[in-house]
């Protein structure tokens, strides 16, 4: 095909192939996805939520629209009421800024159509409703820390879900702009909400937020120039994993020997990311001057975090985009009258004032989102759900498909490992049982551990990928929604 989109569910992306079809470009088909995501998967992401994207636009540029933590958040609120770390559900978590709506603004300058066109799909399903995959129904049945708004709009939840609320919003942001998130009516519900429920975020926090466009992180591998986020997204471990592969005969060896160096090096990597992931870093102008720290990570679990990532190409235009309220549907923690889920991002901050991703007011925390370009004898655009396995997951993707001369429908759904381990924390490594390792720790074929994948190789022709781990390949007939 000459254009592409491919996204984790079938609406989101008929709803960003609609767009490119009807003469929008890649930045429309961007809003047409990223929004309609926002309603068919609110498991994953939502308008209280951040995006990173990696685009080749005439050039290359990333999107870091994660938030920062409001100016109430800090290390001495938290200890004078009595936490030990920052709760993972309610109020008190969600405290950092949203980004998503943001993010629009910088594809909507680029784009063709209007915003309402654009937000058409998404205020349809929003409104009308649609038919919920299994994962969401699963996923709603078993979250236990909504509040009363949240639960109004979810629970209860079997065949068919309606947001009317959340369309409306959308309807707003159509009609009043989408500065209305910042300053505008919609800001005015974001603070009477938390000043009722308790929480930090005031408009002042919104009004002062703006997305920002930096320069990827780039490294060769194999001829192949790999373009990713910089810190504080975790795509530098990409990167750096990437640049010790490049010493390696991949293609060559046998299956076992093959996987063992992936994770040899992949622990090094791991190391660099929790010396050079923060808010604040200076990193070495030169890629090869980074080198691990050596220091044994503690205890801590990994916990997975639920995000949402989609490729697109236009015939020109190519953006990798994921988004994201982290920890499944986030905060619990609902504005009353808008459908708007925040995230609990900010859970990540640590309260230790010595560690690197301690909370501070206006601090972005560590992030496990990241996006993938690669581009050499053909383009790569790549992305994947799967918290502090994402790393791992593009990287193993994308040695396939240039060690191993895979497509990229097959280089998604071959089986995977998975090591998931956090900044604080150390793990075992798991591998889906088909891929037959010896050393480590088999689970389940088809696990959600190993991520949900999306991605756009691009030669002649494109070809989207899509992992069969996730909702993106359920059967729906086109005409019960697209008419």
């Amino acid at each position: 095909m000459k254009y592409n989109v491919a996204t984790s569910h079938p609406l989101s992306t008929m709803a960003g192939m609609e767009a490119l079809e009807r003469g929008g470009n890649a930045y429309d088909a961007m809003l047409a996805s990223s929004s309609a995501l926002v309603v068919v998967q609110p498991h994953f992401n939502g308008l209280g939520g951040d995006l990173f994207a990696t685009i080749k636009d005439n050039g290359y540029y990333c999107i870091n629209a994660s938030g920062y933590a409001a100016s109430a958040a800090s290390i001495d609120f938290y200890s004078r009421n009595g936490y030990q770390e920052i709760p993972k559900r309610g109020s008190l978590s969600s405290f950092s800024i949203p980004g998503l709506v943001a993010s629009w603004k910088i594809a909507a300058e680029k784009s063709t159509m209007g915003i309402g066109e654009n937000f058409k799909r998404a205020i349809q399903f929003a409104k009308d409703g649609f038919e919920p995959s299994r994962k969401l129904v699963r996923a709603i049945n078993r979250f236990e820390g909504g509040d009363e708004d949240f639960n109004n709009i979810y629970k209860g939840t079997d065949s068919w879900l309606v947001q009317k609320s959340l369309g409306n919003t959308l309807e707003t942001l159509v009609t009043e702009g989408l500065d209305s998130f910042y300053n505008g009516n919609i800001a005015d519900k974001i603070e009477a909400d938390m000043k009722e429920k308790g929480g930090l975020i005031t408009k002042k926090d919104l009004l002062d937020y703006k997305a920002s466009i930096t320069e990827p992180v780039k490294v060769n591998y194999r001829g192949y120039n790999v373009y990713t986020n910089p810190p504080v997204s975790q795509g530098l471990t990409a990167s750096v994993w990437l640049r010790d592969l490049n010493a390696y005969d991949l293609a060559g060896m046998e299956h076992q020997e093959y996987y063992d160096t992936l994770i040899k090096t992949m622990h090094d990597a791991y190391n660099i990311r929790r010396k050079y992931v923060y808010d604040g870093v200076k990193l070495p102008e030169n890629i090869d001057d980074m080198k691990p720290d050596n220091d044994q990570p503690g205890n801590q679990k990994s916990n997975l975090s639920d995000t949402t990532a989609y490729s697109i190409f236009d015939g020109e235009i190519e953006i990798s985009a994921i988004q994201s309220n982290y920890m499944g549907f986030g905060s619990g923690h609902s504005i009353k009258g808008t459908g708007i889920n925040m995230n609990n991002r900010g859970s990540y901050f640590s309260l230790d004032s010595e560690n690197k991703n301690s909370l501070k007011p206006g601090k972005k925390t560590f992030h496990t989102l990241m996006s993938i370009l690669a581009s050499g004898k053909k383009d790569v655009i790549l992305g994947t759900m799967g918290g502090d396995v994402q790393p791992q997951v593009n990287v193993q993707i994308l040695s396939r498909v240039i060690d191993l001369g895979s497509n990229m429908p097959d280089a998604i759904a071959y089986p995977r490992f998975a090591y998931p381990a956090s900044i604080y924390g150390d793990s075992k490594v798991y591998y889906e049982s088909t891929l037959r390792l010896n050393h480590y720790e088999p689970v389940d074929d088809l696990n959600d551990m190993m991520g949900h994948a999306q991605g756009i190789l691009i030669d002649s022709d494109s070809e989207a990928g899509v992992d069969p781990r996730g909702d993106g390949l359920l059967h729906y007939m086109k005409e019960k929604y697209f008419k």
